[in-house]
């Protein structure tokens, strides 16, 4: 996924925000793979978690906090990610 898709969702013009942007897309992939997810964009649930996740970064740079509205959503995305790949992975074999 370009940058430019990450700006859209945000609805960030200009370019200031683009190397904060790039980190916490490349965290936001980082996450994704340590919760078991193989990175896959053409799967547009992992382009959501991706997106999810930095905008929440983004918008909540504080060290600590809640966010149980997220936790939830993303909990059930990456659920469903998993459940597909092994699918996916038990039909190639």
């Amino acid at each position: 996924m370009d940058l430019q898709e990450i700006k859209e969702y945000l609805r960030i013009d200009g370019n200031e925000e683009d190397n904060l942007l790039t980190g916490l897309q490349l965290a936001a992939e980082k996450y994704l793979e340590n919760a078991g997810i193989t990175k896959d964009y053409d799967n547009a649930l992992y382009k959501l978690a991706v997106k999810l996740l930095v905008c929440h970064w983004y918008e909540n740079r504080e060290p600590t906090g809640e966010a149980t509205e997220l936790a939830f959503s993303l909990r059930h995305i990456i659920a469903q990610l998993k459940y597909t790949q092994v699918e996916e992975t038990e039909v190639v074999e």
